[in-house]
Order: structure tokens, then C-alpha cells, then sequence
């Protein structure tokens, strides 16, 4: 099917629907704890984090896969892997089966995570591929906002009974099956294949993009692991409240996310350092907030900014790999995300100790800070590439000229 067509651009699109699944059952924690007296709370919390260390390894990995296999079969391998393993915990009661089931849920995901990026990068480009990037996140907005709430409403009927939300993973398999059609001679031992492809690389430029994104997740993610407690801190509200207020965070970025590709026509390069700007801005409010309205408005401020820089992201990546390269360098974007996302209690923590700054509000205080600097650096970077792109750009036509007139 032709890559211009809606039917091809929504069923790439659409396997983006299940790439932030995994903590949809968070809410479940409770309830589980109950059916597994003998597990302690944190092992039974290992349940709504283990997808993502699936994530972390198979994202690594699926460029083995894809060499063997072909990029559309490892997708639809990594969907079928991802809805059989969710499924398991409808069938089965057991601590065990049920952690290796979301471990593999994960290594499902991690399989096609890097694909859903890199293929919109190496089939579109301009304000196409930026329109396409912006609905990628999205659409994971949609999936991981539309199972959360079906998980709410699934366990009036039993905490097993919710994980068949991840049955919506059908949605995308078939999509994904039927009307996407790959560029031929995918794998290496293809015989039809008339060119030899090039080994995939990595060079500096994809390595500090990943330390950067690490970063960057690792401050934002503040917003999730602190609001309750800033909540209790402040004496402003309570620790469900702070479920209202994050769900703000991951419904603007669905609006952003449709409207993307006209904000990017808008601000090129400048949608990262505002994306950036505005993060750290809507973190300073939260943190001088004397209501739950401010505090709410500080996170659609952060939501916002961050729907803007983080498509861009994944959009600079496939722009400064090496030739051929696009989907392992989304790969290792893909671990530093994941990677900043586990290790942000952490970074908090240390940086808790090395400031003496321990409450809810000093978390925010220093994130935001961090994530303004992160700002003024990326514009700075940016602003010298494009400087040296446009220098190249007058090389090669010079070249060109001469080359003409001898």
C-alpha cells in the first residue's frame, strides 16, 4: 500500500498505542497486594515496572531481530509477543508466571519501540515526518489515557479481570499486518537484494543525544514520582488528587501531539529549547502553588512544553545518525529515555544529599532549574549546527559550480 495513503499512516501509527501500556494497571497495586499476602509491597510494585526493563534489554536487542527477520515482521512479532503476555495475568494467579509475563509484555514492546520512530523518519521527511512525529505521541497519549481508565472500570469485575485492556494490542496487529507494506530486501541474507547494506553505526553526535535525554526524562519524571508528596507537603490537597493532575499532563499532549506538525512549521529548532523552557517553568509554579488549581495548571504548562521537545528528540536523532543507522541510533535515544526514567529517583536523591534539599518542593525547585539550563544549553548547540550545516551547504554547492564550469 502506498506510504502517502491514511490507511498506511494509521496503521504505523497505531502500533504507537501500546508503547506506554505498561504502567496502565499501576492502580491495581493495592488490590494485588491482597491476593499476594506473602509478597512485600515493593515486590508486588514490580508488577507495574518490570515491562520497562523488558523494554530496556529488547530495544537493544531488536536490531538482531530486524537483521534476520525484517523490520514489518519484527513488529508484528513484538505485537503478538505483547498481547499474549498481557493476557496471561486474565488466566493465570501466580506471582511468578504473572512477573515473567510483564517482563515479557515489555520485551514485546521493546521489540518495535525503536520501529515506530525510525520508520516514520526513513519513509517521511520535512514538516511531514514532523506532523507523523507528533502523532506518534499522541497516539501514545490516546492508549495509555484510554486503558488506564478501562483498567478502572474492568476491576469492578475482579483485578485480573483489567488486564484485558492490553487485548487492544489486536488493534494494531491487524492494522500493522494488512496495510503497511515495507521497502523490499530488508534482511542481510536476502538473495533478492542487489546492493550491499551497510553496517548500522553509532556515532558521538546519537551518544550525547541519549546522555541529553537521559537527562531531560530522568528531571522530568519529578512531576510523577513527586506531586503526591508535594501535595501532603504543602497541606494543599491529597495523594489521589495527584492522579487528576497527572492525567492533565498526559491529555495535552495529545492536543499537542495533533497539532505538531504546524507548531514545528512554526519554531523549527526552537520547539526543543521552549519545549525545555516551559517545563522548567511549569515546575517553578508548581512549586510556589498555594492551591490544587495552581499546582494543576503548573503541570498542563509542563505537559505542554514537554509534548513539544520530546517528538523533537526522536526527529534529531534520525537527523544526525550515521547513514543507514536510523533505527539502532532511536535504539540507544530509546535507552537513555528508559534509562533516565528508572534512574530518576535516583538522580533526585543525589542530588537531595549534595544540596540539602529534601522536601517535595526543593525536588521541583532543583528539576526545573536543571531543565532551564538544559534549555539555554540545547539552543546554543542547535543554533551552532545549523550554522555549520548552512557552512557545508555553501561548500557542496561551490564544489558543484566548479565542477560545472570545468
Amino acid at each position: 500500500m502506498n506510504k502517502n495513503s491514511f490507511l498506511f499512516k494509521a496503521s504505523l501509527l497505531s502500533i504507537s498505542l501500546v508503547l506506554v501500556a505498561g504502567p496502565a494497571v499501576s492502580s491495581l497495586i493495592p488490590l494485588m497486594q491482597q491476593s499476594f499476602p506473602d509478597q512485600s509491597t515493593s515486590s508486588i510494585e514490580l508488577i507495574a515496572t518490570v515491562p520497562n526493563f523488558g523494554i530496556l534489554i529488547f530495544v537493544l536487542l531488536s536490531n538482531i531481530f530486524v537483521k534476520f527477520l525484517g523490520k514489518k515482521k519484527t513488529v508484528l512479532l513484538g505485537l503478538s509477543l505483547a498481547l499474549i503476555s498481557g493476557l496471561i495475568p486474565v488466566f493465570i494467579e501466580n506471582y511468578t508466571v504473572i512477573l515473567a509475563s510483564r517482563f515479557m509484555f515489555g520485551a514485546g514492546v521493546g521489540l518495535f519501540n525503536a520501529l515506530a520512530v525510525s520508520l516514520i523518519t526513513e519513509l517521511y521527511s520535512g514538516d511531514e515526518q514532523a506532523s507523523l512525529m507528533g502523532l506518534q505521541g499522541a497516539m501514545g497519549s490516546i492508549g495509555s489515557t484510554v486503558m488506564t481508565l478501562l483498567v478502572g472500570y474492568f476491576t469492578k469485575f475482579g483485578w485480573q479481570n483489567s488486564f484485558l485492556v492490553y487485548a487492544i494490542t489486536v488493534l494494531p496487529l491487524a492494522l500493522f499486518a494488512l496495510f503497511v507494506t515495507l521497502p523490499a530486501a530488508e534482511k542481510l541474507d536476502d538473495p533478492t537484494a542487489n546492493t550491499k547494506k551497510e553496517k548500522e553505526s553509532v556515532n558521538g553526535a546519537t551518544i550525547g543525544l541519549m546522555l541529553f535525554a537521559l537527562i531531560v526524562y530522568a528531571l522530568f519524571f519529578v512531576i510523577m514520582l513527586k506531586t503526591a508528596t508535594l501535595l501532603v507537603e504543602t497541606g494543599i490537597g491529597k495523594p489521589e488528587t495527584a492522579a487528576s493532575i497527572l492525567g492533565s499532563v498526559t491529555i495535552v499532549g495529545i492536543v499537542v501531539g495533533v497539532f505538531y506538525g504546524q507548531i514545528f512549521k512554526w519554531l523549527k529548532q526552537l520547539v526543543l529549547p521552549i519545549g525545555l523552557l516551559g517545563i522548567g517553568l511549569g515546575f517553578i509554579i508548581i512549586l510556589s502553588a498555594n492551591s490544587v488549581a495552581i499546582v494543576t495548571l503548573g503541570a498542563i504548562v509542563s505537559g505542554l512544553a514537554f509534548s513539544l521537545a520530546a517528538p523533537f528528540m526522536f526527529m534529531l536523532v534520525g537527523q544526525i545518525a550515521p547513514k543507514n543507522s536510523a533505527n539502532l541510533a532511536t535504539g540507544v535515544l530509546l535507552v537513555g529515555i528508559n534509562l533516565g526514567v528508572f534512574l530518576s529517583p535516583t538522580i533526585n536523591s543525589f542530588l537531595s544529599k549534595t544540596f540539602g534539599m529534601t522536601t517535595a518542593s526543593d525536588s521541583f525547585l532543583m528539576s526545573g532549574i536543571g531543565l532551564i539550563l538544559l534549555s539555554a544549553c540545547s539552543f546554543i548547540l542547535l543554533s551552532v549546527q545549523k550554522k555549520k550545516n548552512a557552512q557545508t551547504a555553501i561548500q557542496e554547492d561551490t564544489i558543484k559550480i566548479r565542477k560545472e564550469d570545468a
